[in-house]
């Protein structure tokens, strides 16, 4: 019996026979073993609160007033610690009138995997109406610190978005702003700038980026990007890409590459993405329609080409590695793992921006054997989305409208070196009920290795300066 029921001479207690029902749900989840505190709140009225935490030689017992469950940061990281490689068990007893409950137990297995210490993510109306309060913020992982990038308050009227780093190091970083003070903000051997990476060639400024692994590359695509919203029905809004092309940006000429392969007028092409090895890049592609009205068919299939980074040339044909034609889907935004064997991307019914799609769902290639499937673990019966990958290949991060179908928010899984992924979990939060009463959407999760050493004032005296450097066309 827990101690705090042991210590009520009045109550009795009687088994539930159930697994506690709690928020969020951290039942029989896998974590890292530098994770921050499992917070969680019991669904029902509760006045006190008992949890064991059990495992091989290790037993902590937490006591509270009411049904939250804050765990002390630093013995949570000593059973984390102690149980890398293991299993915990989880006691919950409740106490209501004169009565203690005792739940049935449940598990959480510890990865002898570490996470990457810090994840950097924009915050923004649900709605992607409202550009005046929006920003790029850095958490911590293995605590609850959370500080600000940029946001509306350094730089009103501004859209801050696309934020990128090269292999989770933030030494290499890229972020774009929009609107007020627009430009693409590079930050690289400690220096930051702003570029226009719009050229005499290009229709519009480079987005959605991805780093070359050897720092010097940077794969863009330009978009012209149209918001549709509906008055009825289950999609609130759609985004629709009326052209777009990919183009690869070296930063020692400050020159801008493409192909005729990757800027055809009669297709579109977007979210470029480098292998591990930096010598192929995956992008997605689709054949033009008649837009906006047709926007619900269009749908892009998932290519790659080569790129010889020595000679600044890409090959003179592409792949087709899944065909929307043959599957009746459109992909969009690949991600590859750190160790190159797989290819993470979304599935949606059409289109490339699966934010906006209920149905969108993640998808696995094995770049190995060229398998993929749909990672239904993963998936929910709504929006997944933005999706990245922990710098040892071993966590993903992924925006996830689940909850309530309006709000996304941050969910972590283990991936194991097979490619199959856990129970994904909610991004721990000091308070349990953070996420009930929190009026802002979660967007774009990226793991860093480390905190970006960059402060907001730096950003915003860059953005408003008139001073800039203006990227030249290169070889097409």
């Amino acid at each position: 019996m827990a101690s705090g029921c042991s210590k009520d001479n009045s109550g009795e207690l009687r088994t539930n026979g159930t697994l506690p029902d709690i928020f969020p749900d951290y039942r029989s989840v896998t974590i890292p073993p530098n994770i921050a505190p499992l917070n969680f709140t019991l669904s029902g009225d509760y006045e006190r609160t008992s949890v064991r935490v059990s495992g091989e030689d290790l037993e902590y017992e937490f006591n509270y007033q009411g049904k939250k469950i804050r765990f002390p940061v630093r013995k949570w990281h000593r059973i984390l610690e102690k149980s890398a490689g293991k299993s915990v068990r989880i006691e919950v007893f409740a106490k209501t009138g004169r009565k203690w409950i005792r739940f049935n137990p449940f598990f959480i297995s510890i990865s002898g995997d570490s996470i990457d210490g810090t994840v950097v993510y924009r915050l923004i109306m649900p709605g992607f109406q409202n550009w005046n309060q929006m920003g790029l913020y850095q958490r911590s992982l293995s605590g609850f610190r959370v500080k600000t990038l940029v946001d509306s308050r350094v730089l009103p009227g501004t859209c801050m978005n696309c934020h990128a780093f090269s292999r989770n190091n933030p030494d290499n970083m890229v972020f774009h702003l929009r609107e007020s003070y627009g430009g693409t903000m590079l930050y690289q051997n400690g220096k930051l700038k702003k570029i226009n990476t719009k050229t005499s060639e290009m229709f519009a400024n480079a987005a959605f980026p991805s780093w070359h692994p050897e720092n010097r590359f940077i794969a863009f695509s330009v978009n012209r990007v149209n918001q549709i919203f509906h008055a009825s029905g289950p999609v609130r809004a759609s985004a629709v890409d009326m052209k777009s092309d990919v183009y690869v940006y070296d930063i020692e000429r400050n020159e801008m590459l493409s192909s005729p392969l990757l800027s055809d007028k009669d297709n579109f092409e977007t979210f470029p993405c480098f292998s591990a090895d930096g010598n192929t890049l995956f992008y997605c592609t689709a054949s033009s329609v008649k837009l906006p009205e047709k926007f619900d068919s269009i749908r892009y299939s998932l290519c790659r080409i080569s790129f010889d980074p020595a000679a600044r040339k890409f090959g003179e044909s592409a792949d087709t590695l899944i065909s929307a034609a043959a599957s009746g889907k459109s992909f969009s935004v690949p991600r590859v793992s750190p160790d190159g064997r797989f290819l993470m991307y979304c599935i949606t019914d059409y289109g490339a921006f699966p934010s906006y799609n209920p149905e969108a769902d993640l998808g696995l290639l094995n770049l190995e054997n060229n398998s993929f499937g749909v990672m239904d673990s993963i998936n929910s019966n709504n929006v997944e989305s933005w999706h990245s990958w922990s710098s040892n290949g071993r966590w993903v991060a992924f925006s996830s409208r689940r909850m309530d179908g309006l709000y996304s928010d941050v969910y972590l899984a283990h991936v194991d070196e097979r490619g199959i992924p856990g129970k994904p979990f909610l991004l721990p939060q000091k308070d349990p009920d953070f996420y009930r009463n929190f009026l802002f959407s979660f967007n774009v999760p990226e793991f860093a290795v480390k905190e970006i050493n960059v402060t907001p004032y730096q950003i915003e005296r860059s953005a408003r300066s008139t001073r800039f450097t203006q990227v030249q066309s290169g070889s097409h």
